[in-house]
Parts: structure tokens; C-alpha cells; sequence
């Protein structure tokens, strides 16, 4: 398996659940060297335990099955990718530095997603992975749309309608991008100009 090109590090767990952090991160942990050696679909339950040294019980306390930890697992991956240090007011950052920090956030899920391809491949073939996926797009778009927003950029529209469209068809493009065989993140990334609203800043693309 190709090297991570990003890390793909545990979400900060909350103060009063250090416990439940630690077990996460052991399960990411050991899911992650599993997977150097086989394909999602050979991995079970009791191996992904064995090799992360938590008991099965503990597992399906939080979990129904390997391919439900990897969706939250790699969709977390995706989210954290996608995050953008922008003040939600738009202030402090010019149009053009906005629309290339976010450029780079989707060239960063790119490289990313092109290093795991068969991993994500497996998890788009299931039935809820391309839902979690689009959600977490969704809320990582909400926020963009309010940063376009307070530059006086967006159009009188419901936000949270446009974010869910956005989402979806983002995740579906990831979803293309995996499927097929293309490497070339720059042209990937060119191809946006034509597909994002025509509103929408495309400094960077």
C-alpha cells in the first residue's frame, strides 16, 4: 500500500472521554496496518481487535461492522483534509487567498484519496459510505458558503440547501475520481471550473 500522503490522526477525543479516544485510536491504528497487507473486505472484526488489542465487545459497542468503522474513519480522514482556517466573517483574508486556501484543502483530499484508492473504492461500494461522505462535505461547505457570504459573494439562496447539493456532488465526484484510473490531481482539480456554480470564486483553479 502507497504511503499516507497526509496523516490521517484521530479527532481530538473530549476531556471527560480519554478512555473511548485512546480505543479509537488504537482501532484506526491497527485498521490502518491491516490494511498495508489486505483488502478491506478480508479484514474481520476479530483480526482489527487482535491487532489493536481491544476486545471485540468493546468494538461492537460503537460499531456494527469493519466497513461502518472505516466509513467514519476515512470520511473523518476526508473532514479534517477539508478544514479551512478562515474566519467564519470572512475577515482578516482577500477573496483570492480564500479561494486558494480552499483549492488546496481539495487538492489535499485528492492526493489523499489517489494514495488510498482501493480503500475507497471498497467503501464506495457499499450502501452508507457515500452518505457519510456527502454529509460531512455538507458541513464543510455550510461553513464555506458563510465565509462567500460575508464577502457579499453568494445569491439570495437557501445556504443549507445549497451546502446539501454541494456536498452530494462533491462526494460523487470523489467517488468518480477513485473509480477510474486518472492520477493527474492538477487536471482533476482544473476540472472544477466547470462544474462549480458560476458565483462561485475559482482563484487557485
Amino acid at each position: 500500500m502507497p504511503a499516507r500522503e497526509t496523516p490521517l490522526q484521530a479527532g481530538r477525543p473530549a476531556p471527560d472521554e480519554p478512555r473511548t479516544a485512546r480505543t479509537r485510536e488504537a482501532l484506526e491504528n491497527g485498521l490502518w496496518e491491516l490494511l498495508r497487507d489486505h483488502e478491506l473486505s478480508e479484514i474481520s472484526v476479530a483480526a482489527l481487535c487482535r491487532q489493536a488489542g481491544v476486545h471485540r465487545t468493546t468494538f461492537y459497542g460503537h460499531h456494527h461492522s469493519i466497513f461502518e468503522f472505516a466509513a467514519s474513519f476515512y470520511a473523518g480522514a476526508v473532514d479534517r483534509l477539508g478544514a479551512v482556517d478562515v474566519d467564519l466573517r470572512g475577515a482578516g483574508r482577500t477573496v483570492e487567498e480564500v479561494g486558494r486556501l480552499y483549492v488546496d484543502a481539495v487538492r489535499q483530499i485528492l492526493l489523499h484519496t489517489r494514495a488510498e484508492r482501493r480503500v475507497y473504492r471498497a467503501l464506495f461500494s457499499t450502501g452508507s459510505f457515500p452518505g457519510v461522505l456527502a454529509d460531512g462535505l455538507r458541513c464543510r461547505f455550510r461553513l464555506a458558503l458563510d465565509v462567500w457570504d460575508a464577502h457579499g459573494l453568494v445569491p439570495q439562496l437557501d445556504l443549507d440547501d445549497v451546502a446539501a447539493f454541494l456536498g452530494g456532488a462533491y462526494a460523487a465526484w470523489f467517488e468518480q475520481w477513485v473509480a477510474g484510473d486518472e492520477d493527474d490531481v492538477e487536471a482533476r482539480l482544473a476540472s472544477l471550473m466547470h462544474l462549480l456554480p458560476s458565483w462561485w470564486p475559482r482563484d487557485g483553479l
